[in-house]
């Protein structure tokens, strides 16, 4: 099971988002928002449209996917904490 964290720099709950699956000890990969939200090469193929409807539909930051889910912060640490993602690889 894959967790993608969609953040941009100075966002605090991204951080926190971070820091917690951190403690948690789930890997994570992070993904820069500014990214999928500018004009490039492959937008199509690479997730950028899944993003941006997750980005339009939570209107908020950090957007957490979880497998081919898109969560907000709380409703991603719910899930989590119901033990929706025990199977989540652990930090190397």
């Amino acid at each position: 099971m894959s967790i993608r964290i969609y953040s941009k720099p100075g966002c605090g709950k991204c951080q926190a988002a971070k820091e917690k699956l951190k403690i948690m000890g789930l890997s994570y990969e992070e993904h820069d928002l500014g990214y999928h939200t500018q004009p490039h090469e492959g937008w199509r193929e690479d997730g950028s449209v899944a993003v941006m409807a997750a980005h339009t539909m939570l209107d908020t930051l950090p957007i957490i996917q979880i497998e081919n889910d898109f969560h907000d912060y709380p409703g991603a640490m719910k899930a989590i904490k119901k033990g929706v993602l025990s199977q989540v690889p652990a930090m190397a």
